[in-house]
């Protein structure tokens, strides 16, 4: 630092000039501080790059590759070029809504399912009766409504990743890496809620049937011991009769 009238060098805690007695101006503090502004700025901590980047709960691509997890390229894929058909969809159905952790859509799907089926069958057979026509009604419109739900299916999966992942993003603002763990989390797949609800039908089914059988062999039972006490009955009336008649 430098006296401005005489240019004679000066030691920072000096408040006049030793050289010509001029005070020294505050401008040649400011001065030397602006020139450490830099340096001190790059030595002061420096917020997370996470939250200095993210100013928004809007998702990221890396955030929709956490939620997604395996697959997550093919998806992203698939959203990037607009594609419309989810083969998954189409040949699982509802399953694959349970195999992705969408328990509300799966919900809808079953809505959805019954309410076309009755409108089409009560539509084309107002009479309520079993028969081929009945059954390939209802198996038509079933794959109605696979072919539909296929063509929506990959548009159904991003917004449910997007609002999960806006939730997160809100909720976990200021803790990037929880913030990842709960959208990884979220994102996780599951084959047992999809084989449970699959095997569930047959257990229900072969249960149902041991008990039908279990019922059906008790009346059977029943019966048979009624007839024997009825033919019981019948000779012991036969001897009383016979016994009674004069000789």
């Amino acid at each position: 630092m430098y006296c401005s009238n005489c240019g004679k060098g000066l030691y920072e805690d000096d408040k006049f000039c030793v050289n010509c007695g001029a005070p020294v101006k505050t401008r040649e503090l400011e001065r030397e501080s602006d020139g450490l502004a830099p340096f001190l700025n790059s030595a002061a901590p420096n917020p997370h790059p996470e939250q200095a980047r993210r100013n928004t709960a809007e998702p990221f691509e890396e955030d929709y590759s956490l939620f997604i997890g395996k697959r997550a390229e093919e998806y992203l894929l698939l959203w990037k070029e607009d594609r419309h058909w989810n083969w998954p969809a189409f040949l699982f159905g509802g399953y694959w809504l349970l195999y992705r952790g969408m328990y509300l859509y799966f919900l809808l799907y079953l809505i959805c399912l019954s309410l076309l089926v009755n409108v089409i069958r009560y539509l084309t057979f107002p009479a309520y009766y079993l028969s081929n026509g009945v059954v390939w009604t209802v198996i038509a419109a079933h794959f109605v409504l696979q072919v539909v739900f296929a063509a929506f299916a990959n548009q159904i999966y991003f917004h449910h990743a997007q609002r999960k992942i806006r939730s997160l993003n809100v909720r976990f603002d200021r803790y990037p890496d929880l913030r990842k763990e709960k959208i990884e989390s979220a994102g996780e797949t599951s084959l047992y809620i999809p084989i449970a609800l699959a095997v569930l039908p047959i257990l229900i089914g072969i249960v149902s049937f041991l008990l039908y059988t279990a019922h059906i062999y008790k009346e059977i039972n029943q019966e048979i011991r009624i007839m024997e006490q009825e033919t019981s009955l019948r000779r012991s009336l036969e001897t009383t009769d016979g016994a009674i008649r004069p000789a």
